[in-house]
């Protein structure tokens, strides 16, 4: 009798340990984001690492974070390259610190409209962001978000005009510094769960800050007045570029490559999709009492750009890679059919 409970227990924990085999995860995985928790942003890191999960059958696991939950934002390129975390999807112009370079993370002035034409730029770039990235000890897979509208400039001071930035503080990041700097503001630079205080105690008379909706579910239009819309500080570029540790990566199998590689094209269709709920967000701007919409002339409009893009220029002339970047970056506007803006930066039609 002994002998047949002790077979039925040895049995049965065979059978767990089976159970248990088959549900755990294989591979375990941190990504950080610069987004806020709730947000449509953070949204599509969850689905990112849930579709990893899904599509692994539970054996890959991302558990993802939202902006500041296991350290400050601003950490986030060291924590990556040290594997500390495994993967991010953090906006690529808070690194100038790192390298100049990513500076072109943003471009003011930039004419693009649309999701469409931001994508085919980012690809267009993507051998120019993978070589970057890997002289950091980072590996980039491509873009998994590029914004579908301008950022906004929110403010506790009406700008109507170029005229309105001068001696403004504002807070902003990448190469918007340099942009508002030349229009005559002062900048400073602040990670997303800072700005709502900063606007609140008047440290700061104006952010930068993604979208219609995440703004507001951050709370901004309670502590601001007037939005400048459209803002000229970035246009459409890359909002969530999907890094990771290449000893991270390199330890994956093929199979679950291939998986991270379909979370973050599903990624990228839920990213085009952001751009409803933003037009429904900015609808509900538009009839808070409180808030005022600005729009600036158009001969302001122009001169904003025509700022950004000698910016941008003198900017990329520094370096050689720089040049590179350039000379891809006027070829895809050039493509796309924005002819004068791609001559303005230099493009000689053949």
């Amino acid at each position: 009798m002994k002998k047949k409970l002790l077979a039925l227990m040895l049995a049965c924990g065979l059978v767990l340990a089976s159970v248990g085999t088959t549900w755990a995860a294989k591979v375990n995985w941190r990504l950080v984001t610069h987004a806020m928790p709730g947000t449509e942003q953070q949204k599509i890191a969850e689905v990112f690492c849930e579709t990893v999960e899904t599509l692994s059958n539970g054996e890959f696991v991302i558990q993802p974070f939202p902006a500041g939950t296991l350290f400050p934002v601003f950490e986030t390129f060291d924590n990556l390259a040290m594997n500390v975390v495994q993967a991010s999807m953090v906006y690529g112009a808070y690194w100038p610190g790192k390298d100049p370079l990513f500076t072109l993370q943003t471009r003011p002035g930039c004419p693009l409209g649309t999701y469409a034409e931001g994508a085919y730029v980012n690809e267009q770039l993507f051998e120019w962001w993978e070589r970057l990235y890997a002289k950091h000890n980072i590996k980039y897979l491509g873009h998994a978000m590029v914004s579908p509208i301008y950022e906004q400039l929110m403010s506790t001071k009406p700008v109507r005009s170029i005229e309105d930035l001068k001696g403004l503080r504002i807070r902003t990041s990448g190469f918007g510094a340099r942009f508002y700097n030349a229009l005559g503001a002062t900048t400073v630079s602040l990670s997303a769960p800072e700005i709502y205080t900063a606007l609140q105690t008047q440290n700061i008379d104006a952010a930068e800050w993604t979208f219609w909706d995440e703004n507001m579910r951050m709370g901004f239009h309670e502590v601001v007045n007037y939005v400048v819309d459209p803002a000229f500080q970035n246009g459409v570029c890359e909002y969530f570029p999907l890094t990771v540790n290449p000893d991270a990566w390199n330890a994956l199998s093929q199979e679950h490559k291939d998986i991270v590689y379909a979370a973050r094209d599903r990624a990228r269709y839920m990213a085009a999709m952001v751009l409803v709920d933003e037009l429904k967000a900015k609808q509900k701007w538009k009839q808070m009492e409180d808030i005022e919409i600005i729009t600036w002339s158009e001969e302001d409009q122009e001169k904003a750009r025509e700022v950004g893009q000698k910016l941008l220029l003198e900017e990329c002339q520094k370096t050689p890679e720089g040049k590179e970047y350039l000379k891809i970056y006027r070829k895809a506007l050039w493509d796309l059919g924005y002819r004068e803006e791609a001559e303005n930066l230099g493009y000689e039609p053949k």
